[in-house]
């Protein structure tokens, strides 16, 4: 352990002992912080790999349905369907904060405009397929959210872990070490006061014939 360099001073000896208090007080609050993030970081995490596992279940089902519909209908009515299609879509951002950290909330939102085609042109594959991609671009919207949430939440996790470690392991003991330096040094420094006063104290008494 290092110290601080510092005049043995009782001024110094308060302000040590003020910024040692500080440096505990903010140890606390930044491992709390540390605790409460790492909880809501282990949330995201089950949250990325549900939102991922519901993408890749749904895009399978999306285009299962639509290879469905093109055995049923034939690639080239599909393609012309495809054309008539009026849907449109509008992503919108909000965003909350845990802990200081800036988290985004991502909702998509479809304004369908059906029918496409002709009654006599449906199939019940056409409308499973749209249901379906329409289901996976909103679980990209909450895997998106999920996946810059984590990513932003680990990186202060990380800064956080490095502010503790730092004040627990660099900070907090210099300062213990220079408070006891300083204790030590102004009661070393007391004693000699002390050991002079009784020196100066018995030669005053000599001078006068008194003995100590």
């Amino acid at each position: 352990m290092a110290r601080y360099e510092m005049a043995p001073t009782k001024t110094n000896l308060i302000k040590v002992k003020q910024d040692l208090g500080f440096a505990r007080e903010g140890w606390e609050l930044l491992d709390q912080k540390r605790k409460i993030l790492i909880v809501e970081l282990m949330g995201l995490i089950d949250r990325a790999v549900e939102a991922q596992e519901e993408v890749e279940a749904k895009l399978g089902e999306a285009f299962e349905a639509l290879d469905q519909a093109i055995l049923r209908m034939g690639r080239r009515e599909i393609n012309m369907i495809a054309l008539g299609m009026n849907i449109e879509s509008d992503i919108s951002f909000s965003e909350k904060r845990v802990m200081g950290v800036s988290l985004p909330r991502v909702k998509v939102r479809f304004d369908d405009r059906s029918p496409y085609f002709a009654a006599a042109e449906s199939s019940i594959w056409i409308d499973e397929a749209i249901k379906k991609f329409r289901e996976v671009l909103r679980l990209l919207g909450t895997l998106a959210e999920a996946r810059i949430s984590l990513m932003r939440l680990s990186r202060e996790v990380g800064k956080t872990i490095r502010r503790v470690n730092a004040l627990e392991k660099i900070f907090i003991p210099d300062y213990d070490e220079t408070l006891k330096y300083i204790e030590m040094a102004l009661e070393e420094s007391e004693r000699e006061a002390f050991f002079v006063l009784k020196l100066v104290k018995d030669r005053l008494l000599r001078k006068k014939g008194v003995v100590s």
